[in-house]
Order: structure tokens, then C-alpha cells, then sequence
């Protein structure tokens, strides 16, 4: 496959005007609002089973779009990236949309890319060596697949829309334990009832080691999947849908989004610390700054950065909906993508950087190398390479929408998923 190298560009220092993506009518169901599906290019209320399986450009029921379930810090967990357009080291088809960003684990010690699809599958694919892109795992599960993997030692733990959270014994390849959540009747069904208990927000792995997932509320779960709490306390209670992965803070202090319109503290034990009303659904993770603040993007088009009290420091209005994640970079600087299909550089202060536009809505969360650049996909089905100073380093046409974000390994290899089913690695 051919790379298509992007216009060198140049650098913003202020928002730019952002390219018109306002479509006619819908062309996925991640179009429509509520429980609406895409049916001949118009939002319509569903009147059949949801599918487990989705064809390549086939409907969707309407699920929010984050990227990656975890925002990574940058400098954590990512090597750096290639700043000059990279040729692709493997393509390996999986069968169906990959909309969860890649895991890196081993796979009986081999170093793999891990990812579940919306098929069903759990799957790994060799990273490099002599079998560098092929199937070293597969594991079938129950339901399709939105959540990235966590990944701790030789365990991976992924969440399914069968309200279900798996363990896979990355050495034995084989599922260690299931964990079904929540109360909620005919867990198959189209809409928000049908939805609302789906293992999808994280999980997240505490510095203790327990997982915090989203799904019907939150849950505190063991390594071994016990549940130590949820929130809400009482079951009588049809908690909304937590689509968004939480984020557990040093101390272990757990801020998480859901569709109920509010941003959620919760201390460690699981005791509400305080609300913020949003009064939009917040499907994207949050992050926090080393100033202290706490970053959240969701459906009303805006960033909000909040104190650790819960009160508002500021906000920033994007066109669209953001149901991305939001990254961290360099000097403070928060990035953001949004439906209107662009990313977004602000300060620490909310102040416009630079825009990036793109051809297409974007879903995927932005992520940032260890030196500071920033990669993304997009729906005009592109992979970005962009300076921290706004400049594209390089794009890559893939053929498809690329709702995935980014993992980057040690060695700077990029992994990448689309919405063809196609797993790719480029360095």
C-alpha cells in the first residue's frame, strides 16, 4: 500500500477555519443521536435485533467514539514515533471493524499487538521477529468488542457489549475468568437499555492493582474478578451507561464521565466526592495536568478543565462533539479532536494554539510521543504525524475510517487499527 505524504503545512498560532463536514442526512449510525441507526443515509429508530457482526460499511447501532480508553501522559509508555512518512511492516486482515486501539503485551513472551474486535475476537499479532504480523492469540468472547485492553503481567482484561469483563491468560492463551455486570434485561437488544450494562469504559488498572471499569456505573474489580464495589451503592438503581474509561489518579481518587450529562469524583472506596453537571453524554476519558487540572470533552462541543473540587477553571467550544480522550503534550498543552474533524492545541489556559484540520470527523484520541508529537487517525482515512508546533510531518492514506488510536512501541513502531478490519504497523 502507498503513502500518501501530506502538505508540509504551517504553523497555526490561532483557530483556523474549520473545513466544512456537515453532512446530509448520515452515512454511519455514529451519525445519529440516541438509539437512531443510519438507514438509507437518514437517522431512524432501530427495528431489529442489533447484529454481532458488522459488515465493512455496513449499519452501526449509535455508540460513542473515543479512541483509546486510557489517555497516555506523554513519555509514559510510548516510544517515539517516526517523524518522516514510515513504510508499512505488515497488514493483517482480522475479519471485522477494529475500533478498540491496539494493547502491547507478550504473548508467551512474544511482544504482540493485542486488540478485540467487533466480531468478537480477542487478538494478538506478533509486533516483529519471524513472525511479525501474524496471529499469535485468538480468543473468541461473547459480544462485540469497543474497549482497549488492560494489560498487567501475563493477563489482559477487555470488556465486551455482552456486559461481560474477560481475563485472557496471555501465557495460556486461553480466558482465565468472566465477570458479568449489571442489571440490565435483554442485554442484545438495539438502544440504551440494550447498552447501558456493556463492559466498555476502560477498564483502568488502579496503582493497586484492581481493575475500575465502566459498564451500568462503576465497578471496582480484583486482578482475580471479584467486585469490591459499585457505584452506585444501591441496585435498585439503572445507573446510565459509562462508555468512557476513568481515570484513577496517584492517589487513588477516580474521575470518570457517563451519559447521564455528569463528570463523577469518586474516592477510592467508592464514595461519591463530588459532581459536575455537563448536560451532555461524556464518552471520552479524561486526563490530569501536573497544574492540577482535570480535562474532559464530551458531547456539547466542549473541553472542560475543572479543579480537583469540581468546580470549572474554564471551557473551550469545539464545532462538534469531542468523544475523544484528551492528550497531554509538552508544556502543558491539551489536545483534543472533535466531530467537526479537526484537532485542537490549547494551552494549559484554554487559549488556542493551533487547529488542525482534517477531511473527515475524527473519533480517535490524539496520542503524543516521547517527543512531543502527535499522532491521530481520522474518517477521511488518514494517519497524522504533527509537531508539537502545529506542522504535519506526514500522512498516510489507509482506505478506510481509522476510529482507532495509535500504540506506539519502544522502538517507535506505529499500530493501528481500522474500520476495514485491518490491523497495520508502520515505522
Amino acid at each position: 500500500m502507498a503513502g500518501v505524504l501530506g502538505a508540509a503545512g504551517c504553523q497555526w498560532t490561532e483557530a483556523t477555519e474549520a473545513p466544512n463536514t456537515q453532512d446530509a442526512g448520515c452515512a454511519k449510525d455514529t451519525d445519529c443521536k440516541g438509539d437512531r441507526i443510519c438507514e438509507a443515509g437518514v437517522c431512524v429508530a432501530p427495528d431489529r435485533p442489533r447484529r454481532l457482526y458488522l459488515q465493512r460499511r455496513g449499519r452501526r447501532r449509535r455508540r460513542p467514539a473515543s479512541g483509546p480508553r486510557r489517555p497516555r501522559p506523554r513519555g509514559t509508555d510510548e516510544g517515539q514515533g517516526p517523524t518522516q512518512e514510515p513504510k508499512e511492516l505488515w497488514d493483517r486482515d482480522l475479519g471485522a471493524v477494529v475500533f478498540a486501539s491496539p494493547a502491547l503485551g507478550k504473548v508467551g513472551g512474544e511482544a504482540a499487538a493485542l486488540v478485540g474486535t467487533h466480531a468478537g475476537r480477542f487478538i494478538g499479532v506478533a509486533l516483529g521477529g519471524a513472525r511479525a504480523g501474524e496471529i499469535v492469540l485468538d480468543v473468541t468472547l461473547g459480544g462485540m468488542v469497543w474497549a482497549t485492553a488492560a494489560v498487567a503481567g501475563n493477563r489482559a482484561y477487555v470488556g465486551a457489549d455482552d456486559d461481560t469483563l474477560y481475563a485472557i491468560d496471555l501465557e495460556k492463551q486461553a480466558i482465565a475468568w468472566t465477570l458479568k455486570l449489571g442489571n440490565c434485561d435483554g442485554a442484545r437488544v438495539p438502544g440504551p437499555e440494550g447498552a447501558r450494562c456493556d463492559a466498555d469504559g476502560g477498564p483502568t488498572i488502579a496503582p493497586d492493582g484492581d481493575l475500575v471499569l465502566g459498564a451500568d456505573g462503576v465497578y471496582r474489580i480484583s486482578p482475580e474478578g471479584q467486585i469490591r464495589w459499585h457505584y452506585p451503592a444501591d441496585a435498585s438503581i439503572q445507573a446510565k451507561h459509562v462508555f468512557a474509561a476513568p481515570l484513577v489518579a496517584g492517589d487513588g481518587t477516580i474521575y470518570v464521565g457517563g451519559q447521564d450529562g455528569l463528570f463523577l469524583s469518586l474516592s477510592a472506596d467508592g464514595a461519591m466526592q463530588w459532581t459536575y453537571s455537563i448536560r451532555a453524554d461524556v464518552d471520552g476519558g479524561p486526563a490530569l495536568g501536573d497544574n492540577g487540572a482535570i480535562y474532559v470533552g464530551a458531547d456539547d462541543g466542549r473541553v472542560h478543565a475543572l479543579r480537583t473540587d469540581g468546580s470549572l477553571r474554564w471551557s473551550f467550544v469545539a464545532q462538534k462533539d469531542i468523544r475523544s480522550a484528551i492528550a497531554l503534550g509538552e508544556a502543558g498543552a491539551v489536545y483534543a479532536t472533535s466531530f467537526d474533524g479537526n484537532l485542537y492545541a490549547l494551552s494549559a489556559g484554554g487559549d488556542v494554539k493551533w487547529v488542525l484540520p482534517t477531511g473527515g470527523k475524527v473519533h480517535a484520541t490524539p496520542v503524543v510521543d516521547a517527543a512531543g508529537n502527535i499522532f491521530f487517525g481520522s474518517q477521511d482515512e488518514r494517519l497524522y504525524a504533527v509537531s508539537p508546533r502545529g506542522k504535519v510531518l506526514w500522512t498516510l492514506e489507509l482506505g478506510a475510517d481509522i476510529d482507532s488510536s495509535v500504540a506506539i512501541t519502544d522502538d517507535g513502531t506505529l499500530v493501528v487499527g481500522c474500520d476495514d478490519g485491518h490491523l497495520r504497523a508502520f515505522r
